[in-house]
């Protein structure tokens, strides 16, 4: 985990933004408090946050050049397979004098130009000035783990790894962005384009090159995300097919996690009593002596008595023999914390539930670990949310038939009529409704549950600031591959990844995420429905390599937590001052975006009623105007 800034001035002096380029730097101090840079060439700033992971001598600093003086750039993130590539490139003669990725990197650019991007295995955000064609490139990995965003001054363009930074450099911003807000406010939705909650600052696209050239955008083009050099099994449709196709997604995945824990400091784990995260500490406890590995030696846990999950937890431990680390919310520091929270997100977040891992990185950071394993991705790659049952369903139907499709859904209704339902509606089968004669009634329900920010009295007026409705949410009619798609380019997986990023760089750590893993998104990708979903299971494929690999506790468990907080009990007690603050009748009719009212009446009815979970539109309220608070009053500096 590291921080980059950065200036392209269209009046070719970059040197004069060297102040607010320091600034910048202070800004995201806690991205990198173990080293600073900062270099300049004409048109282009770069400044560096150095958080020490892999070569922990001056030798890793940043800025850093490439031995020829082409390449030049500034790098978040880490290059797992940095090792195979530095043998590569000193078989054609590249000499290296640093033993971190840093240089591998800017040094693959020099060798084999911007195509090198693909050839990396990680998570990156990286600022490369080519010097002999005066371009300056951005480019992101490809699923976004690591951030970059730019807002365009005019005669100027601003670059930073948080919102934070742009700001600190000077960035003005048009106030609220209103197709963001109102998304966010009809349909819980964040993070689904390059549009950010301010209007005038933006997220580059993940997975694509972005370039400049003489102050103009001439380029901003897609790249391969690496799974296409991934060699997979041949699938074949029966028993010893499937058992092949396990080994070799086990394999990936293994070697997903001895890659991410390659490091010269202390690596830990989430630990949560979850499928994922169990898996992940399970598999670390195998790697001992792998080339460039730590030993992961610490899990960490939020462990709230709502939400108890130790009996999940313990024989992970009991396996593993890594040193258990709890952190649990006390009362009394929960308003401190959460305010602190809430200045760490620069963007609004969905819920409290971050909250959680908030707090498990903060244990971290006491702990003086540099690094945790978590389980981001594993769910939108693997089918794990209740969601993905009518897309699962519609590919079971495509690929094998309606009879076993009724079979699956049956299975699926074990826990809910959700399968069902969707089947029938998408397979138009009487059938199927036959097999469950209140069908229409669930998908009803299920479809206003759905839609749940549209419903109650807490409308947003259409001709206020934030304009008319921007997104209703429709059932997903697609394959259960093109669901799983959408989960992972839009929604929630970028925001998810966001949350990450932001909770784990407010404590100086760095989060590594196995499941995102080339080698394990294209292995996914390529398995058929019914290995994702399975006689009512959700993550099948996952769950069928776990025997041997986790205590059975956990992988049979079938209900999902999530990262579940209570709620209730925080809103009407520790938080209760907060949210009477934050959804003030004199705040929300300065605001004008709401029918204050109806806001008014609904919080009362929250607190002095003790229901136990706020509505979604209620929540999103909250949140959005806490965002609004902290973050958009703010004011903004001039950048000389």
């Amino acid at each position: 985990m590291c921080g980059l800034v950065g200036v392209l001035d269209r009046r070719g002096s970059a040197t004069r933004f060297r102040g607010a380029l320091q600034r910048a730097a202070d800004a995201i101090a806690h991205r990198g408090p173990d080293d600073e840079g900062f270099w300049f060439d004409g048109a282009i700033g770069l400044g560096f946050r150095r958080l020490s992971i892999l070569d922990l001598t001056v030798a890793g600093h940043q800025p850093m050049a490439s031995h020829n003086g082409e390449w030049t750039l500034v790098f978040n993130g880490e290059i797992y397979n940095f090792i195979e590539l530095q043998r590569e490139l000193e078989k054609v003669g590249v000499v290296f004098r640093s033993h971190c990725d840093t240089e591998v990197l800017v040094e693959a650019l020099a060798h084999w130009g911007t195509r090198a991007f693909e050839r990396f295995n990680g998570m990156w955000a990286v600022l490369a000035w080519h010097a002999p064609t005066r371009t300056l490139y951005a480019c992101r990995d490809p699923w976004g783990i690591k951030p970059l965003f730019l807002s365009d001054q005019g005669d100027w363009i601003g670059f930073a790894s948080e919102i934070k930074g742009l700001r600190a450099l000077g960035c003005q911003h048009q106030g609220v962005e209103p197709l963001s807000a109102r998304r966010y406010l009809d349909s819980g939705l964040l993070d689904t384009d390059e549009h950010t909650m301010f209007a005038g600052y933006e997220r580059l696209l993940p997975g694509y090159l972005h370039a400049w050239r003489d102050g103009a955008k001439v380029l901003q083009q897609q790249m391969a995300d690496g799974t296409q050099s991934v060699d997979l099994p041949p699938f074949r449709d029966n028993e010893r097919g499937e058992a092949d196709f396990r080994a070799a997604f086990s394999d990936a995945l293994l070697s997903a996690v001895r890659l991410r824990l390659r490091a010269d400091v202390d690596v830990g784990t989430c630990l949560s009593g979850g499928l994922d995260s169990t898996t992940i500490a399970c598999a670390a406890a195998r790697f001992l002596t792998a080339e460039r590995v730590t030993t992961c030696r610490h899990a960490f846990t939020a462990l709230l008595p709502e939400f108890d999950e130790s009996r999940y937890i313990r024989p992970v431990l009991e396996q593993t023999g890594a040193e258990w680390h709890i952190t649990v919310a006390a009362d009394s520091q929960l308003s401190e914390k959460a305010a602190k929270f809430f200045l760490t997100h620069d963007e609004p977040v969905h819920s409290l539930s971050p909250f959680a891992g908030y707090l498990v990185m903060e244990l971290a950071a006491q702990a003086n670990v540099k690094v945790l394993l978590n389980g981001q991705g594993a769910d939108e790659l693997l089918a794990g949310y209740s969601s993905t049952v009518g897309p699962f369903l519609r590919s079971v139907i495509q690929q094998d038939g309606l009879r076993e499709a009724l079979r699956q859904a049956k299975l699926e209704a074990g826990s809910s009529l959700g399968g069902a339902a969707l089947l029938s509606r998408s397979a138009g089968s009487a059938a199927a409704r036959s097999l469950f004669p209140d069908v229409e009634a669930w998908w009803r329900h299920h479809r206003a549950m759905r839609q749940g920010h549209h419903s109650g009295n807490l409308k947003v007026p259409n001709n206020g600031p934030l304009g008319p409705p921007r997104t209703e949410l429709q059932p997903s009619s697609g394959t259960l591959a093109a669901a799983l798609d959408d989960q992972m380019r839009h929604s929630p997986l970028p925001l998810y990844l966001r949350i990450e990023d932001a909770n784990s760089s407010a404590f100086s750590l760095e989060a590594r995420l196995p499941f995102l893993d080339p080698a394990v998104v294209a292995l996914a990708r390529a398995a058929p429905a019914r290995l994702l979903r399975r006689d009512g299971m959700n993550k099948f494929l996952l769950r069928s390599i776990l025997p041997g690999l986790v205590p059975e506790v956990v992988w049979q468990r079938r209900e999902k937590m999530g990262f579940p907080v209570p709620n209730g009990r925080w809103l009407h007690g520790p938080l209760r001052s907060v949210v009477l603050d934050t959804l003030s009748e004199e705040r929300l009719k300065a605001r004008g975006w709401y029918n204050v009212p109806e806001v008014i009446a609904a919080r009362d009815r929250l607190l002095d009623e003790r229901i136990s979970e706020p509505s979604p539109r209620l929540r999103s309220l909250f949140l959005l105007e806490r965002w609004a608070r902290d973050h958009l009053d703010a004011p903004v500096p001039s950048p000389f």
